[in-house]
């Protein structure tokens, strides 16, 4: 699991690499913590595009850092989401609560 960050405009994109599952959720979840404690900016995108696999454990990281960013005033979007990663998304719900885009974009110009 890989876990970088980057800047488009003022949202902060943090890409996902590899799988987010039973093993690598615990420290996933600490870096997505820390990444979130320290945004500054109110807008933040979860590019799923490298991701390719995403168990129970990894769904609850991704709420958890969307939890928390929304603690602190600001919203969370995922993008690029697929094969059995968006698959677990749709079944989970997730697009319920948290908006989801084929596309980073999508999900840059849903932020204006």
């Amino acid at each position: 699991m890989e876990i970088t960050t980057r800047n488009a405009g003022e949202t902060l994109i943090v890409d996902l690499t590899g799988s987010l599952d039973t093993q690598t959720s615990g420290h996933a979840s600490e870096e997505i913590t820390r990444i979130v404690a320290e945004t500054t900016g109110n807008s933040m995108l979860m590019n799923l595009e490298n991701l390719e696999f995403l168990s129970s454990a990894g769904l609850r990281v991704l709420l958890r850092a969307a939890k928390e960013f929304q603690a602190k005033g600001g919203t969370i979007k995922i993008s690029q989401a697929k094969g059995v990663v968006k698959e677990v998304l749709d079944i989970s719900g997730f697009g319920s609560f948290l908006e989801i885009h084929d596309n980073e974009a999508d999900a840059l110009a849903a932020f204006s």
